[in-house]
């Protein structure tokens, strides 16, 4: 993968009449060597040509033969174009930016592509990585794959991989995140792997480059930490590139990611690249011709390759949701990079983190959906002795949504969300809320919980009706669940005068308390939440910014000026604070309920 000269360059051009005796009909074992010479010096585009529409099956065969002598590969003759072994080799269909990208690795040291949402970033780098272990003799180059956390290359990238192998039947064969090939002499050798490297480890990318050629490819690269990215330019010596793709950081400004993007845009940096890939790119809004897709399964009817890319519609519903200057938009639509972060009081990624976390498995584990409760239809998995509570968001005067949630140990998930004139009724309300406090009753006891289920409802408007009737029916023991009214506009419950951020309100209170849930862990990498939280809640979690007044207090965006810049009201995301949030000492008597 030695850097090629651009055909202009090339200090031997082989004449016409070499290139037309090349595509001569009948190329045989005797002349194969002869043809196979001249293709190699041949610019890309010419031998490509020549390969697929002048020879036939047999002629081809032998030609490989003789390229596979010549570089130590069959597939030599795709060394400097990565799109044309996607098309010819592989026989696959790209698209223009996903083709610039490609084609930009042989002729560049660094390659950054800030991507935005659905492009097809990882197919394409999967795609590469086939191309740069298929082009090089077995025991010359490595391939190194990486990403912010091991899920993502396990389960992201290396399927793509494993795919590609298999279907285009490459030499070799994969594993989980590993794949190897025989050299010359027999031997197994290891081609590309898969591996992360913990943030603060500074020697991780120590000891990569053991063979004359090196390809990095960073997927996900807007989450590296600034000291893993930073190793990977040790490694950049010789005969090595780095393709680095990934969605713009959302909540780290200044970022390795943003930083290598700049340096690619910098005339005086010409060994780095940077190609952005926004959403608005795709051919399903820029209706570029794009070719049938050639990776669905046999069977399936043929459709445009644009079929599977974002299209305005996507688009659109995104710019609603979140609002033109969410970080969320600017990232996944636009392919840029917020700055400052946004100033969220919850960071998108925390967010989108708590939501692919893992679910724990094995002894005390169940999925709710195992548990044979009358409709309990969730897939997560509970641990026995789980804490079991819920959080009550009342609409407001009838408007808004009424909702509620349920936090079970560390996850979330939605109950119950209406909107209407129904929600003006408060016993309807509590009729319902008490619907769902026997359901986590249940559960609760599948789970052996020793805890009483706790139920957190906020009190504004006709939530105070409803709270008082749900205490009422804890008196004369409809229910067990201890009721907690919470008044979301008082002083908080514990202020430290010392803290880094203290809250104003109640409401900033809750917002603050999770945020410091979801924040991740600096020796995990991960927050303490599982959100298995619908889209809307994902996208209210992450809406609401954070400031502060005069006092130095910190305040949660309100919800008047959240409906002003276009917002809805965050009435999901409040609930599953609500449930989450303990404003009083568990087991503290309260004048109503039942208190242990």
């Amino acid at each position: 993968m030695s850097l090629p000269q651009s055909p202009a360059r090339r200090r031997v051009t082989p004449s016409s009449e070499a290139l037309r005796k090349a595509r001569q009909p009948g190329v045989t074992s005797k002349d194969a060597a002869n043809v196979a010479d001249v293709l190699l010096r041949a610019p890309a585009k010419a031998r490509r040509h020549a390969f697929k529409h002048d020879m036939g099956g047999r002629e081809r065969a032998y030609v490989m033969r003789e390229v596979e002598r010549a570089t130590g590969s069959m597939y030599g003759l795709w060394a400097d174009t990565p799109s044309g072994f996607i098309e010819d080799v592989l026989g696959e269909s790209i698209w223009g930016k996903q083709r610039e990208i490609v084609d930009a690795v042989p002729f560049h040291k660094r390659v950054a592509v800030p991507a935005g949402f659905g492009v097809g970033k990882t197919w394409i780098a999967g795609r590469l990585v086939a191309w740069a272990g298929s082009v090089n003799a077995p025991g010359t180059m490595v391939i190194v794959t990486t990403a912010t956390r091991f899920r993502q290359v396990r389960n992201q990238l290396w399927p793509h991989i494993r795919k590609t192998v298999a279907r285009a039947g490459l030499p070799g064969y994969c594993d989980t995140t590993q794949w190897k090939m025989p050299d010359q002499w027999g031997n197994d050798v290891l081609v590309a792997y898969g591996f992360t490297a913990p943030d603060n480890d500074e020697a991780a990318m120590q000891g990569i480059h053991g063979t004359p050629k090196l390809l990095i490819v960073v997927d996900e690269a807007g989450g590296i930490a600034r000291m893993i990215g930073a190793g990977t330019n040790n490694l950049l010596t010789g005969d090595a590139r780095m393709l680095a793709i990934g969605n713009p950081a959302m909540d780290d400004p200044r970022s390795w990611f943003e930083t290598l993007c700049e340096e690619g845009d910098d005339p005086e940096e010409p060994s780095t690249v940077t190609i952005p890939i926004a959403t608005f790119d795709s051919p399903a809004i820029t209706r570029e011709r794009v070719p049938f897709c050639n990776d669905c399964p046999d069977g399936v009817p043929r459709h445009s390759l644009a079929i599977h890319l974002p299209d305005q519609d996507w688009v659109d519903r995104t710019l609603r949701e979140y609002g033109e200057d969410h970080p969320y938009v600017i990232a996944k639509v636009h392919a840029k990079f917020p700055k400052g972060g946004g100033g969220l009081a919850i960071p998108v990624t925390w967010v989108e983190d708590a939501q692919n976390n893992d679910d724990p498995t094995g002894p005390g584990w169940h999925r709710i959906c195992d548990l044979g409760l009358e409709g309990e239809t969730a897939k997560h998995t509970v641990k026995e002795g789980a804490w079991v509570r819920l959080g009550v968001d009342v609409a407001a005067d009838g408007g808004d949504e009424f909702t509620i949630y349920r936090v079970v140990g560390d996850a979330v998930e939605m109950r119950h969300a209406s909107s209407g004139t129904a929600n003006d009724n408060q016993v309807k309300v509590a009729e319902k809320v008490l619907e769902e406090i026997r359901a986590a009753q249940r559960l609760a006891d599948a789970l052996k919980s020793p805890h009483p289920v706790r139920v957190k409802v906020d009190k504004n408007g006709i939530g105070h009706g409803a709270t008082s009737m749900l205490e009422v029916w804890a008196d004369n023991g409809t229910h067990q669940a201890q009721i907690v009214g919470v008044m979301v506009s008082e002083s908080p419950s514990q202020d430290d005068p010392g803290a880094v951020m203290r809250p104003y309100r109640k409401r900033d209170e809750m917002w603050l308390a999770t945020r410091a849930l979801l924040q991740p862990d600096p020796s995990t990498g991960t927050g303490r939440l599982r959100l298995r939280v619908d889209r809307q809640a994902g996208i209210q979690l992450s809406t609401p910014k954070l400031g502060s007044n005069t006092a130095g207090y910190s305040i949660i965006e309100s919800k008047k000026t959240m409906k002003a810049r276009g917002m809805k009201s965050p009435d999901r995301a409040e609930a599953a604070l609500l449930a989450l949030y303990e404003p009083d000492p568990i087991n503290r008597r309260r004048r109503r309920g039942l208190l242990n």
